[in-house]
């Protein structure tokens, strides 16, 4: 499995590493949902800045946007950074981003290249 899960006080922090695909990214997300500490949780953290490569399939893409924006609309209020510096990645990650502000998400979506200011964002009182 290439990535690391951390769950903290308030949230939830994956590493991704190597070749990441789209079965990957549904069982972190897996994870989370079948985890109680979901329902409190206050954000999410994506950490890539080892990855080498994402293969997340559009198909599945929409299935995580889905599940994603019916929690949110469920009353899960989330901040989600991502760090990332990868060109590729960043798109893959910014078009689910896309979807789910056009199915109407209520979470917020940072991007960043360092986890220093992913963390200071995710803890402020800042809402974007």
């Amino acid at each position: 499995m290439p990535f690391h899960t951390y769950w903290e006080k308030e949230g939830i922090k994956w590493e991704f590493f190597g070749h990441v695909t789209s079965e990957e990214i549904g069982q972190a997300n897996a994870l989370f949902f079948n985890d109680p500490r979901s329902e409190t949780s206050k954000y999410q953290i994506v950490h890539t800045l080892r990855t080498k490569s994402v293969e997340w399939k559009p198909v599945k893409m929409v299935d995580i946007t889905f599940q994603d924006v019916a929690a949110s609309l469920s009353g899960l209020q989330l901040k989600i950074a991502y760090i990332a510096n990868q060109e590729e990645i960043r798109k893959k990650i910014e078009k689910y981003i896309e979807m789910s502000r056009h199915l109407n998400s209520n979470w917020q979506f940072r991007g960043f290249t360092d986890e220093i200011d992913a963390r200071k964002w995710v803890n402020s009182n800042a809402t974007d």
